[in-house]
């Protein structure tokens, strides 16, 4: 079973804009909400790339509100089983997305609930279920949970699950409680952005080893149209980005981790641990992950376009120039200057 547990908001995404509006200016463009946020989009995704509906819980924050119902049911309209923590303190956090043509993605967020949740409630599932696998998503934004979030990893690993752990820019707090946490987890996935800001270290090969450095144990950084950064034992692996029309990119940092996790998941039912997994093998997971999250691009908003078969037809078309794209350098901490 895998539990996912992280922030959850619903995103109103103005996207097919031909610019940002300036003040008292009136642009067109197409306004859409959905279900955002790293618990709500990584068990939709994991579902939508065929991992069984039965084998996976997820337990997030809402308000008793409109949005927090909107969430709800859009996920159990899925299939997917919810343990939400619905509390009046605060209300559901909403994400207004700005995307312009030709520049990156510009968000306003209210963090809502998501600061107000507490690790009891994941501690219950986690002793409940035993997960293999424990996906602790939106770290940075779960003030009180990212409090306790070293404890949840350590019971977490104790009964038996392996540990991922994605981020967000912290909200009102540093980076403390992220570093205590790192030598209790497995996997780490954030962007170069959050990199550079936990570690200081613009370059980002430089960022992936400070990581490591931290504790944790396999790490992967995504670059955006300059692919992924990876570090896994035995190996570093830079892996290109596959080429798309990209109509809305919001939520492909999700996607990679949602196709990184169902990789990962596969393994450990086979009998595998990561550790004993071939550099050939972690190169056909991080190409099959970039391709969940350049898929992701294809469609507005966080989930409509992430598939088995568009990511399929993705690794048919290009998968090999992709593979055969793939550098691998020795492992850290051997430094290169390549990157």
């Amino acid at each position: 079973m895998i539990l996912v547990s992280g922030i959850a908001l619903v995103d109103l995404i103005a996207s097919g804009l031909p610019r940002v509006a300036g003040p008292g200016e009136l642009v067109f463009g197409s306004i859409r909400f959905s279900l955002g946020g790293h618990a709500c989009n990584v068990s939709v995704d994991l579902v939508q790339l065929g991992f069984p509906k039965s084998r996976l819980r997820v337990v997030f924050p809402a308000g008793h509100d409109m949005f927090g119902r909107f969430l709800l049911d859009s996920l159990k309209a899925k299939g997917v089983h919810v343990d939400p923590v619905l509390t009046d303190e605060a209300p559901t956090s909403l994400d207004l997305i700005l995307v312009a043509k030709g520049e990156d993605r510009r968000y306003h967020a209210d963090p809502g609930a998501n600061i107000v949740m507490s690790a009891a409630p994941v501690l219950e599932l986690l002793n409940k279920h035993r997960p293999r696998l424990f996906y602790a998503g939106g770290a940075g934004l779960l003030n009180r949970m990212d409090a306790r979030l070293d404890g949840v990893l350590k019971k977490a690993q104790a009964l038996g699950a392996r540990t991922f752990v994605d981020i967000v820019s912290p909200y009102w707090q540093t980076w403390d409680f992220l570093q205590k946490a790192l030598p209790w987890t497995d996997f780490f996935h954030c962007n170069s952005d959050e990199a550079a800001g936990l570690t200081g270290r613009r370059q980002p090969r430089r960022a992936l080893e400070a990581i490591c450095d931290l504790g944790a144990k396999h790490v992967f950084l995504t670059m955006g149209d300059k692919g992924i950064l990876a570090a896994v034992p035995g190996a570093v692996l830079r892996v290109p980005a596959f080429s798309v029309k990209v109509t809305d990119p919001t939520g492909a940092g999700d996607a990679f981790s949602s196709g990184l996790i169902l990789k990962i998941y596969k393994a450990l039912a086979s009998g595998k641990q990561p550790e004993d997994l071939s550099v050939g093998e972690w190169k056909d997971i991080l190409v099959y992950a970039s391709a969940c999250g350049a898929a992701c691009c294809l469609g507005v908003g966080t989930t409509a376009a992430v598939s088995g078969e568009n990511v399929e037809r993705l690794v048919r078309r290009q998968g090999r120039t992709v593979a055969r794209g793939v550098r691998i350098t020795g492992a850290w901490p051997v430094r290169s200057t390549s990157f």
